[in-house]
């Protein structure tokens, strides 16, 4: 752990490095303890530099379904494959800050699905129509027309399971379809009218080649 003044110092240092970064529309990307280089420590004031922009890119270039960052410090929208800008750095600052006071990983985890399962049990689920976007939804949520809250995040049994299959997935649509009461029902949105369309298709494809 930091003393508090050489902590506060730290941070501001690697604030303003983001924020030199923020300013030529950059995203790091992947910040961490590790990412985190401290130069001239026997000099006063010490330097604070970041490192590693292996992932670092133009905020306009940001392409959702890349995998990017470290478990444990990247942003959920970063994990959920949504689109992704500094204030994702910035939730990773929080995560090297709270090591930096306490000395220990805030989300000590070695795996997504654990990773996503602690960020829901201390700040919550993100709200269903962040979820709706996310390229990697699917993977750790089951979605579900027929309540309030539509998306629930899986158990660890049916993660380990893998994602929906096709017969499955078009099934739990078609009762969607035919929900009685019509508020439950699902509407024609673009987005999952393509998911449909790809899915029926899948299952002609399968239906046909076994015939």
């Amino acid at each position: 752990m930091l003393a508090i003044r050489i902590y506060s110092f730290f941070l501001i240092e690697v604030t303003n490095a983001l924020s030199h970064l923020g300013s030529v529309g950059m995203v790091h990307a992947n910040l961490k303890p590790g990412n985190i280089m401290v130069v001239n420590r026997h000099e006063s004031p010490v330097k604070v530099r970041l490192i590693d922009f292996g992932f670092a890119c133009p905020a306009s270039a940001v392409n959702p379904s890349d995998c990017v960052g470290t478990v444990g410090y990247s942003a959920p929208e970063v994990m959920l494959g949504l689109p992704y800008n500094e204030t994702s750095d910035m939730w990773s600052l929080g995560l090297v800050a709270v090591e930096l006071a306490t000395g220990v990983p805030l989300y000590p985890v070695e795996n997504e699905y654990d990773y996503l399962k602690f960020i829901i049990e201390t700040r919550g689920q993100p709200p269903d129509h962040v979820l709706d976007s996310g390229v990697y939804t699917d993977d750790y949520f089951i979605e579900n027309n027929y309540i309030q809250q539509r998306w629930t995040f899986k158990t660890e049994e049916q993660f380990q399971r893998g994602p929906e299959d096709d017969q499955s997935l078009f099934v739990r649509q078609i009762k969607e379809m035919l929900a009685l009461d019509a508020h439950q029902r699902i509407i024609p949105s673009e987005t999952m009218m393509k998911t449909m369309q790809k899915k029926m298709m899948m299952m002609m494809t399968t239906m046909t080649g076994e015939t």
